[in-house]
């Protein structure tokens, strides 16, 4: 036999090896593209439901917060409405206080000076 006739035969069976080895590795990735098919689908199929939960979740939170900013603002109005109370308190205090003070101290400073006159009267009569 003639050199080159072996090494086609030695060819040949490399390739025919390599060509085996081939088909078990596609095989076995074939398996694992299978398992991971299925480990897809799973997770898909439990992710939906987790999904329609976080959307209603999602919905509920939105509520609650737009409830809460409703709530923040007639909290605000109040405390608005109450400081605009106090401060018209404040100012009717203010004009009381004013209409009221001046003939209050006149009368005080009048009773006094009147109590004053009597006593250097009394005074003056005794001495």
């Amino acid at each position: 036999m003639e050199p080159l006739v072996i090494a086609e035969i030695i060819l040949f069976l490399c390739l025919s090896a390599l060509c085996i080895y081939l088909i078990v590795v596609l095989t076995r990735v074939r398996d694992i593209l299978n398992g991971m098919e299925k480990d897809f689908k799973e997770v898909t199929s439990r992710a939906v439901p987790i999904l329609e939960n976080m959307e209603y979740i999602t919905s509920r939170v939105k509520s609650i917060t737009e409830n809460i900013d409703d709530q923040v603002m007639i909290v605000r109005e109040s405390m608005s409405s109450v400081k605009q109370i106090a401060d018209n308190i404040v100012a009717m205090e203010r004009q009381v206080q004013d209409r009221i003070e001046g003939p209050i101290l006149d009368s005080v400073a009048f009773v006094a000076s009147v109590f004053n006159g009597v006593r250097t009267f009394f005074d003056r009569l005794r001495a």
